[in-house]
């Protein structure tokens, strides 16, 4: 059985090491990114790097319910790795 991770900040610096690593162990991820502190060239770096052909990544604010609902709605997420944020911790 394949564990589905929904990662949050998912195409910012830590976000993405942390993509490549989960990866790595055989986790499917799944990434949320409003992309206000990463560019989505990240995405297509990502699928160099891992070889997952198709990144996927919804383009979207974890403060937006809608977009969470259809996320959980169309996906069996097992676990979240949270890493949206700003820069600082007083922007956050």
């Amino acid at each position: 059985m394949t564990y589905k991770i929904l990662l949050t900040g998912g195409a910012g610096y830590i976000g993405s090491h942390t993509y490549c690593s989960l990866i790595e162990a055989g986790f499917d991820v799944i990434i949320v990114d409003d992309f206000s502190n990463a560019t989505r060239s990240v995405l297509e770096r990502l699928a160099q790097i891992t070889g997952v052909n198709d990144v996927i990544c919804y383009e979207g604010s974890v403060l937006d319910r809608d977009l969470l609902e259809r996320i959980f709605t169309e996906n069996k997420i097992d676990a979240v790795v949270h890493f949206a944020a700003k820069k600082s911790v007083g922007e956050s």
